[in-house]
Order: structure tokens, then C-alpha cells, then sequence
């Protein structure tokens, strides 16, 4: 338990520091709430993430599913984003997809590195 704690925490502290740093800003996350997402969508991922580990389901698949995530949530927020911009601020669900997406994106992230850091499976 000790070890998947670990690497959670390490995925958590890289995905807050890389949004406190911009990385999510400069990505296409809103400025105001840039960091926001990954206090919200890291430490849920990595929840899911030591869940995850007392599964029979292999890394491998792991990584798969969460890539995939990562990336629909990334698109979503991204679509969020060009709706957001096209309605001049009007569009509630656009910002809504885009806040979101974000979030997803910083949730399937974190799960995936918090997968990378713990090496094995947990029984």
C-alpha cells in the first residue's frame, strides 16, 4: 500500500506542478482556473489509480483506456474551448465542456504516471 501511495502522490505533485507552472494554461486551459483543474482531476485520478492496482486487469490495458480518455477529454475540452471563444462568453455548455475536459484530462494523466511509478502488481 505503502508503494501505491507513493506513486500516487508522486502523479499527484507532478500534474499540480506542471499546472502551476502553466503547462495546462499554455495547453488551452482558461487562465483563471488553470490550476484549478488539476487540484480537482489529480487527486481523483489517483484514487482510481490505487483502485485500479487490487485489479486483475493488466498495466497494459491500464494505460490503454486511460490514453484513450486522456485524449476524448482533451478533445472535449478543446471543442469546449472553440465554442466558448465563437459565442463571445455566451455559450454556457461550451465552458462547461471546457472546464471539464480539463478536468478529464488532468484525471486520465495522472492515473496514467501514477501507473508508470508503481512498478508490479499489487495482491
Amino acid at each position: 500500500m505503502l508503494k501505491l501511495s507513493i506513486g500516487a502522490g508522486v502523479a499527484i505533485a507532478i500534474m499540480i506542478v506542471f499546472a502551476s507552472l502553466g503547462g495546462t494554461a499554455w495547453l488551452g486551459a482558461h487562465i483563471f482556473w488553470d490550476d484549478k483543474v488539476a487540484y480537482i482531476g489529480a487527486p481523483i485520478g489517483a484514487v482510481i489509480a490505487i483502485g485500479l492496482a487490487f485489479t486483475p486487469i493488466s498495466k497494459t490495458k491500464q494505460m490503454i483506456t486511460f490514453a484513450i480518455i486522456t485524449i476524448i477529454s482533451f478533445g472535449v475540452a478543446r471543442y469546449g474551448q472553440a465554442q466558448f471563444a465563437a459565442s463571445f462568453g455566451d455559450d454556457q455548455l461550451a465552458g462547461v465542456f471546457w472546464y471539464f475536459g480539463w478536468v478529464g484530462t488532468c484525471l486520465g494523466v495522472t492515473v496514467m504516471l501514477s501507473s508508470v511509478f508503481v512498478k508490479g502488481k499489487i495482491s
